[in-house]
């Protein structure tokens, strides 16, 4: 019999699956719960960087870019490094997801450090509703011993030359979960994703 997950897996895009694959490499390698940014391989991130963005907290909890990389510059329209992560949201889309990591706090506690999946959707340039998936997990800065994020974001809908996103709405779906346990079941391919025929061009 086959192994039965708890909930159906979720994941898109083939990209956004080796990118959860290569961070539990790093952490199974590490022998730790959360991998430094070194025990990420570089060799092995280098497909992922036009679509990686690294964040750090700030004092008044908010989180801001401290690298968006190019292809995400492409498809929001401009470079957000150094902008606040809620930059390219609608108030409604902020709002939702102020209560979506209060309530992972309440559930798993302060100090918990958390993963998150996301499906959303975007308008562009163009006017055009476009899909986009997002995945944060937790790093170690060595420098300060900080905890920081690392997130893979990809669209599921080819972009035209020069459109880019222009509003971010609420996410269509979310997962949150405790990044210091075992991977999720259902962090894997969703075996239904039309991303596993058409891929972005972003990547």
């Amino acid at each position: 019999m086959g192994v039965q997950l708890e909930k159906p897996p979720a994941l898109q895009s083939p990209k956004t699956v080796g990118f959860a694959d290569l961070w539990y490499d790093a952490r199974a390698i590490a022998k730790t719960t959360i991998p430094t940014k070194t025990d990420l391989p570089l060799p092995k991130l280098v497909r992922y960087m036009p679509n990686l963005a690294m964040l750090k907290r700030e004092p008044d909890g908010r989180a801001r870019y401290t690298l968006f990389g190019t292809g995400l510059a492409a498809a929001f329209g401009h470079d957000l490094t150094g902008h606040y992560a809620e930059t390219p949201m609608n108030e409604e889309a902020r709002d939702a997801l102020g209560k979506v990591i209060s309530a992972f706090y309440e559930e798993h506690g302060p100090d918990a450090l958390f993963g998150r999946w996301t499906m959303s959707k975007a308008r562009t340039s163009t006017g055009r509703l476009i899909e986009f998936e997002n995945l944060a997990l937790p790093y170690r800065e060595a420098s300060d011993d900080s905890i920081r994020y690392i997130a893979y974001a990809i669209t599921l809908t080819t972009l035209d030359y020069g459109e880019g996103m222009v509003e971010r709405f609420p996410d269509t779906a979310t997962r949150m979960f405790n990044a210091e346990t075992e991977r999720p079941d259902w962090l894997q391919q969703d075996p239904e994703s039309a991303a596993l025929v058409i891929e972005a061009n972003v990547a």
